[in-house]
């Protein structure tokens, strides 16, 4: 077995590169075909390029998910039984972890456990949302359309967090580079200055011995500042992760400015995009929301649709339940309770997660722009502040008179 290099066109148009396995060039060409690629070049890996493989974490990504699921429904669709495209991604696939995993569902449904129960064993790996998509899917004899639809969900969420990620990107740099600059200038300028503020003796004004004070702390005691900072991380992170912490953490999240309106529509849109999924996978409507309550990140939200969801399992609505929560807007509950009566939920529900998703995108945007000056003026009235007390003694009228 020989390991390829491939680069090929998508739909056409887009370049997709990656690797194979084959015992020939053309059974890599015929590999790739049946992946619903159309191969532009296929030649042999390098010796060298193998041991990147090895190197790989153990983590798989909602990506790699999602590319496993978008090829193994393009080789499903082309007549490939399932234990023959297992087979085939178990050789393509380069994460070392996942290809176990893949390896170990294929040994599984060779000895006739189904793909959905082969998959219950590795909820690090697909979580329950996928696992009740893919049930659904084998029920309804639909599975390569189903797969399909939980890539395309995947990718739209791991867009989601790219999207949130590089807007917070530039404000945290700043933060970190106003930080290291402060420290610089504290340990390393402001004491080769120090032997011009001892001349002036017991006079120096209130801000620069305050600064000296900060400097011989920093510099003779760094180690006890980094104690204390890595401590309360440490104890933070533990806390942030126990039940009451959590609880709280949401609560306080949700209030805050600006960004507690992102994250009550994020997490709203996640879970209407989530529901209207699985609902129009034939998942029925109770169990969408069992399986999309529990997926999402804030707790406060979680709890009140949860209390939404009693409302329909008491004989009433589900919209109803929304229209009395304290947090869920109830311009959401309404129209839920418009798709209820019209019966045409799912086209709702898709419509707010779209309408979410796009004031999340907007409202980040406006996050992001605010935070840059403030960033920028707050690292600036701290480097003036240290310039001003390291000026002033000089131009202390007083203290030069005497």
């Amino acid at each position: 077995m020989k390991t390829y290099q491939y680069v090929a066109k998508k739909d056409g148009a887009q370049t997709v590169k990656g690797r194979i396995n084959a015992q020939s060039q053309e059974q890599a060409v015929d590999l790739i075909n049946q992946l619903g690629f159309l191969p532009v070049s296929v030649v042999p890996q390098p010796a060298e390029a193998k041991s990147v493989r090895r190197s790989r974490p153990r983590r798989v990504s909602p990506q790699d998910v999602a590319t496993f699921s978008r090829q193994l429904a393009h080789l499903l669709k082309s007549g490939v039984s399932i234990i023959k495209a297992l087979r085939i991604l178990e050789e393509q696939t380069q994460h070392l972890y996942f290809r176990q995993v893949i390896g170990e569902i294929l040994q599984d449904v060779k000895n006739g456990a189904s793909f959905s129960e082969s998959l219950q064993k590795y909820p690090r790996v697909f979580s329950p949302l996928y696992v009740t998509m893919v049930t659904a899917g084998e029920e309804g004899g639909n599975l390569q359309q189903m797969l399909i639809n939980v890539a395309r969900y995947l990718k739209r969420q791991s867009d989601i967090r790219w999207k949130v990620k590089t807007a917070m990107t530039y404000p945290l740099f700043m933060l970190g580079l106003g930080i290291v600059t402060v420290y610089f200038v504290l340990t390393f300028i402001l004491p080769k200055m120090r032997g011009l503020f001892d001349n002036i003796g017991s006079r120096l004004p209130w801000p620069t011995a305050a600064l000296l004070r900060t400097s011989d702390f920093l510099g003779e005691y760094w180690y006890i500042l980094a104690a204390v900072i890595l401590a309360v991380g440490y104890g933070l992170r533990r806390w942030s992760q126990s039940v009451a912490g959590k609880r709280l953490l949401s609560a306080v999240m949700l209030r805050l400015p600006l960004f507690g309106s992102i994250v009550l529509r994020a997490e709203l849109a996640r879970f209407a995009r989530t529901l209207v999924l699985m609902h129009r996978g034939g998942v029925p409507f109770l169990r969408s929301l069992e399986t999309a309550i529990p997926i999402l990140s804030n707790d406060v939200i979680k709890k009140d649709l949860a209390v939404c969801m009693q409302s329909l399992t008491s004989g009433g609505t589900f919209g109803e339940g929304v229209k009395q929560s304290k947090d869920i807007p109830a311009m959401m509950g309404h129209l839920i309770s418009v798709g209820e009566e019209s019966g045409n939920v799912d086209d709702v529900l898709e419509e707010i997660a779209d309408t979410y998703e796009q004031e999340t995108d907007e409202q980040i945007k406006v996050m992001t722009t605010l935070l840059e000056p403030v960033m920028i003026l707050s690292v600036g009235l701290i480097i003036g502040f240290i310039v001003f007390a390291m000026l002033l003694p000089v131009f202390d009228i007083d203290v030069l008179n005497q």
